[in-house]
């Protein structure tokens, strides 16, 4: 299947490494002009190079902290302004730390609302006049399984992802004629960082080492395995593509039948 991204500008934030790199490789695999951002420079370039030499297509990169509201439009102007007008957006960001909700203080809700909400909010924002130019676009944030089933231990993670949630089903309402399509994915279990550290925690709350703990982990897995940055790039590519013309409003599981909620 053509997905018509060949020569298409996609922005990718938080791009550098993980399910966002992951995603971005899987747009540049397509053809499409990818903008990489992140915080740092060296994860960065070497995300860039990975890119080149895994699809043959460049990324453009540009530093970003997704906390600061002048990096998002700076990132948006250099992105128009170097690589064309912008077809697709996929907002990513660092999930806040785990914890119970007695510990944590105002700070950290306001971090973690400034860092998993509002800064979607902002990228949208700024990309959306270079969408109306082309007449068009796709819109797709990227969340977690917590919005169909509740993660222990993640509070501050599952309030903020069903905000992106409630955000992203108003707005596909609100930007249906401007052919701008906008949809949520979120992952189960996919192998990356973020899910070693959790693992690691996990692993050691119950006493056991990380390979025992995912022993037992992968035993309540449907298809016994976690799944892999390339598979979750797969899904995401399709929903930002041509090839998708009526798909707005939703919310997309990658996880392996994982969840249980409908």
């Amino acid at each position: 299947m053509d997905l018509g991204l060949k020569g298409k500008v996609v922005l990718c934030m938080a791009s550098a490494a993980g399910l966002g790199k992951g995603i971005a490789t899987e747009m540049a695999r397509e053809g499409a002009r990818v903008m990489l951002s992140g915080r740092n420079a060296e994860r960065l370039a070497a995300a860039q190079a990975d890119i080149e030499q895994e699809t043959g297509s460049r990324p453009a990169v540009f530093l970003c902290d997704v906390n600061k509201a002048e990096d998002i439009q700076a990132l948006v102007a250099h992105t128009v302004q170097t690589l064309g007008d912008i077809y697709a957006l996929v907002n990513m960001g660092p999930g806040p730390r785990p914890g119970p909700f007695d510990s944590f203080d105002d700070a950290a809700w306001t971090g973690a609302f400034e860092m998993c909400l509002l800064s979607y909010i902002r990228t949208i924002r700024a990309v959306l006049p270079s969408m109306r130019r082309l007449g068009g676009g796709r819109i797709l944030n990227s969340t977690s399984s917590s919005v169909k089933d509740c993660l222990d231990n993640l509070i501050l993670s599952n309030t903020m992802r069903m905000g992106v949630v409630g955000m992203s089903k108003t707005l596909a309402k609100e930007v249906g004629r401007d052919n701008i399509l906008v949809n949520v994915i979120g992952p189960g279990r996919i192998s990356t960082q973020r899910i070693t550290s959790l693992n690691t925690m996990r692993a050691e709350k119950a006493g056991l080492s990380v390979e025992e703990y995912e022993k037992e982990d992968l035993k309540s897995f449907p298809m016994g395995r976690y799944g892999t940055v390339d598979e979750y790039g797969r899904l995401a590519a399709f929903l930002c593509s041509e090839a998708n013309t009526y798909i707005s409003g939703q919310t997309i599981l990658a996880d392996g039948a994982m969840t249980g909620a409908y």
